[in-house]
Formats: structure tokens, sequence, C-alpha cells
């Protein structure tokens, strides 16, 4: 999880404005029905996205 999130960020210098869930920081993250980090990994697949936030703003919602 932190190669996609905090490193990536890293990676590209953007680590004052992403990477992590804090004030001041980009609002882009999804909301998944199921904890990846609790699933078997096989069933990773199956996880499903209930909302995506960017910038603070909803873009999809699950109805």
């Amino acid at each position: 999880m932190q190669a996609v999130t905090i490193n990536a960020a890293y990676a590209y210098f953007e680590e004052d404005v992403k990477g992590t869930i804090e004030t001041g920081k980009f609002a882009d993250f999804v909301l998944l029905d199921q904890n990846p980090f609790d699933v078997d990994p096989m069933k990773l697949k199956d996880i499903k996205v209930i909302e995506t936030i960017k910038h603070g703003e909803s873009l999809y919602k699950t109805k």
C-alpha cells in the first residue's frame, strides 16, 4: 500500500501535497467495501469501490 501512496508521492517530489491523509493535502482516495489488509490476497480483485473522492469532491458513488 505504501508503494502506491506515500512512496509514489515521494518519488515524484509531491509528498507535501499527496501520499497521506493530512490537513492541507489533496483529498484523493476511494472508499472500499472491505479492508484490503483483512482479505485473502486471492480475493482482492473482488473488493468493490463504494465511492471515489478527488480533490475533496465525490466523482463516483454506488447507489
